[in-house]
């Protein structure tokens, strides 16, 4: 029995899919089936149930999920001792990010965290889901810190550690009739066709939250992952965007004004699981993350 067995059993029991573990684990899908069969047959039992279209665990399997836990529970804390001991971390880090957040600089942060920790593996994913997938997967242990932007009332389960609050713009084609004023207010976009990111997305849950306590509805008529491409929608389709204000050259034939109300302010925060300490790992990223951001108003 190995711990790289049981990592492959206990990513596809939560994921119930050997796709998915896979992917989660970075690994090939034939290398996890083939870890779990060598686990089988060392405890000679089954430990999945298996269909050409399902996965789920067997009765065996079920019993045997919380002591695998244990044993990689141990077997993680006994080499981050060794690892503390010697001043030398060890092991991986799984990061899960969003598209486009300038306000952090990863790629320097993990260069800096790499210096000083060359013994652990990094690991970015970033997500199509948005913020509700990253905290998802933080919940799950499919990553160890994600970046989201989320309320601590959307994060149960998280502990939030704020680094950037950004202001929302309203993008309109230059034509409208609203792209005169200095700034627009929510009431003011009553009725029109927005351009937003699919449910999931952290602006999209405050925008949707925002419209909905105002008892207004929107219709949203173009859904995007990338935030960046939201003046070029806007322009297309003669509609709207509420958006957190980001570091990227606008379309032209678009204005950006200010949304009014002061209350409209996106916060983006580091996500690791509630209740536990984090890793040595995490906690030492996030010691040297201060260096790599900033809240200058910018996404």
């Amino acid at each position: 029995m190995e711990i790289r067995q049981l990592r492959y059993f206990v990513a596809v029991a939560e994921e119930l899919s050997f796709t998915r573990a896979a992917s989660r684990l970075f690994a090939a899908q034939s290398t996890v089936s083939a870890g779990v069969r060598a686990l089988e047959e060392g405890l000679q039992a089954s430990l999945f149930e298996r269909s050409t279209r399902t996965v789920a665990l067997s009765p065996a399997g079920a019993a045997f999920l919380p002591e695998a836990k244990a044993v990689i529970a141990a077997a993680e804390r006994a080499s981050e001792v060794v690892g503390m001991a010697s001043n030398r971390l060890q092991g991986s880090l799984r990061i899960g990010t969003m598209t486009r957040i300038t306000a952090l600089d990863l790629p320097r942060l993990v260069g800096a965290f790499r210096q000083r920790h060359p013994l652990v593996d990094i690991h970015i994913q970033v997500s199509g889901s948005g913020s509700g997938g990253i905290a998802e997967d933080v919940r799950r242990g499919r990553l160890d810190l994600g970046v989201v932007a989320l309320k601590s009332g959307e994060a149960s389960d998280l502990d939030l550690r704020p680094f950037a609050t950004i202001p929302y713009v309203v993008i309109l084609p230059a034509e409208h009739p609203l792209a005169q004023r200095e700034s627009i207010s929510l009431e003011d976009l009553a009725g029109e066709n927005f351009v937003d990111g699919p449910s999931g997305f952290g602006s999209r849950a405050a925008m949707d939250r925002a419209f909905t306590e105002l008892g207004l509805a929107r219709r949203i008529s173009v859904e995007i992952t990338d935030i960046a491409t939201a003046a070029s929608y806007v322009r297309a389709i003669g509609g709207a965007a509420v958006m957190p204000h980001f570091q990227a050259a606008y379309t032209a034939g678009v204005v950006v004004k200010p949304l009014s109300g002061s209350m409209h302010m996106l916060a983006l925060s580091f996500a690791v699981r509630a209740g536990r300490a984090p890793s040595p790992a995490v906690s030492a990223l996030l010691d040297l993350s201060c260096n790599y951001t900033r809240d200058d108003g910018r996404f």
